[in-house]
């Protein structure tokens, strides 16, 4: 009779089996990424521009764009596009961030070839009209109202742009003016200089054909068109511990961040930060969790997060809580740094830690599209799909000094930016 008093064993996982990924280049620049596995009929082509706001002329040009390529190209309007999508049965999502922008198209296998002629279309031919763009600022405005509603959405637009500053293309927060400002040549300057070949990745994942692909290149594969080589601007502000508390009617609880400017995930410290992090706050069993959740009651959730874009990055410490726990959070998290800073942290636990990770990475490789996503994240921070094994290795032999070590280095109250939005 099975004994439920005993858990199961655990084993240590020391490597990952990476499936199948191919990565090369069309004839015009184009980086391709293809994932050609799965049971099902289905794909995922998802096509990606070095367009996001690092190149902007322009506030909030690459959201405006990459939001109006599906609404109206060539000799179709918005609900013509819409139509047609709807009659394959498929879905098409545009979005931007910091550094690029996407499309991404979800249909049946089957029905790619037929819809890769509208993707192109998007691409080759997007009108930008101004009555789309008059339903994009009203919609988006709206949006951005309502999540000025929310304490933990003004934390975070406060220390992101004392981090990296308020006129960085990180640091930025868009305004209702910034939406008011945009206009039909704002959008084309931008789609003209920044969507090329030259910077243009597109991964394929699900049941491929070869039909399939040849009919992508040569849409795809074939036309050159170069961009504006647009230089970075450096982050240029040194704030290191100021400490902000603003007032809001919006909620009952304080929404709490503190947090610095990191580094990228191509820095030699990544993956040692990459460990501390999780141990301080990164997952459930975090030491953030167990002490201030668990163990004080001060809040539901905490957590820790490093958010690494192509070339900056910052870690910042997150939760929501009532008003008078704010300064026992802040003391809290404060001390549960040193003591990262002062004990090594015990072999069970990293062992513990090692394990949760290489459990993520697993879940990160099984399925097409999750496979996709994993290859997405290396590639277009200048890595390749197999560096992974580079990362697993360091994992495996992460010790607990290098890591008093790390906490040691950039572990630091002094630097850290405070945001605590309070109710009135």
């Amino acid at each position: 009779m099975l004994n439920r008093k005993i858990g199961p064993v655990s084993h240590t996982i020391h490597s990952l089996v990476i499936p199948d990924i191919e990565v090369f280049s069309w004839s015009n620049g184009t980086k391709v990424c293809v994932v050609n596995q799965g049971s099902q009929d289905i794909a995922k082509i998802e096509i990606i521009h070095k367009a996001g706001r690092t190149v902007e002329d322009h506030r909030l040009a690459s959201r405006a764009v990459s939001s109006l390529l599906k609404d109206g190209c060539g000799h179709k309007s918005s609900a013509q596009v819409s139509e047609e999508i709807d009659y394959y049965g498929a879905s098409i999502k545009t979005a931007s961030n910091l550094d690029f922008s996407f499309t991404s198209l979800h249909t049946l296998t089957k029905h790619a070839e037929s819809l890769l002629p509208l993707v192109y279309e998007m691409y080759e031919s997007p009108l930008f009209l101004d009555d789309e763009l008059a339903k994009f600022k009203k919609l988006n405005i709206q949006k951005l109202k309502e999540e000025l509603t929310k304490n933990e959405v003004i934390t975070y637009r406060q220390i992101t742009e004392e981090i990296f500053g308020k006129d960085h293309a990180y640091g930025y927060n868009s305004t209702e003016d910034d939406y008011e400002q945009l206009d039909r040549s704002i959008l084309l300057q931008h789609y003209r200089n920044y969507y090329g070949t030259d910077n243009c990745f597109v991964f394929v994942s699900g049941k491929i054909t070869n039909t399939m692909m040849s009919s992508l290149e040569n849409y795809f594969g074939k036309d050159q068109k170069t961009t504006i080589k647009k230089e970075y601007s450096p982050v240029n502000v040194d704030v290191n511990n100021k400490k902000y508390h603003l007032k809001s009617a919006n909620e009952h609880q304080s929404a709490i961040k503190t947090g610095m400017r990191l580094f990228t995930k191509n820095h030699p410290d990544h993956t040692a930060f990459f460990m501390l992090n999780t141990i301080f706050g990164g997952y459930f069993g975090s030491r953030l969790m167990s002490s201030i959740r668990e163990d004080l009651g001060y809040t539901y959730d905490i957590y820790s997060s490093v958010d690494q874009m192509v070339y900056d990055g910052c870690f910042y410490v997150s939760t929501e809580a009532a008003p008078e726990y704010e300064t026992p959070i802040l003391n809290e998290i404060y001390r549960q740094m040193d003591i990262l800073k002062q004990d090594l942290v015990p072999e069970s636990e990293l062992k513990m830690v090692k394990n949760y990770l290489m459990g993520n990475f697993m879940n990160m490789l099984d399925g097409p599209m999750n496979l996709a996503s994993f290859a997405k994240s290396m590639i277009l921070t200048g890595k390749l799909p197999s560096d992974l094994h580079t990362l697993v290795s360091e994992i495996n032999v992460m010790t607990s000094e290098k890591i008093m070590q790390t906490a040691q280095k950039y572990f630091d109250e002094s630097k850290m930016i405070e945001v605590v939005v309070s109710p009135i």
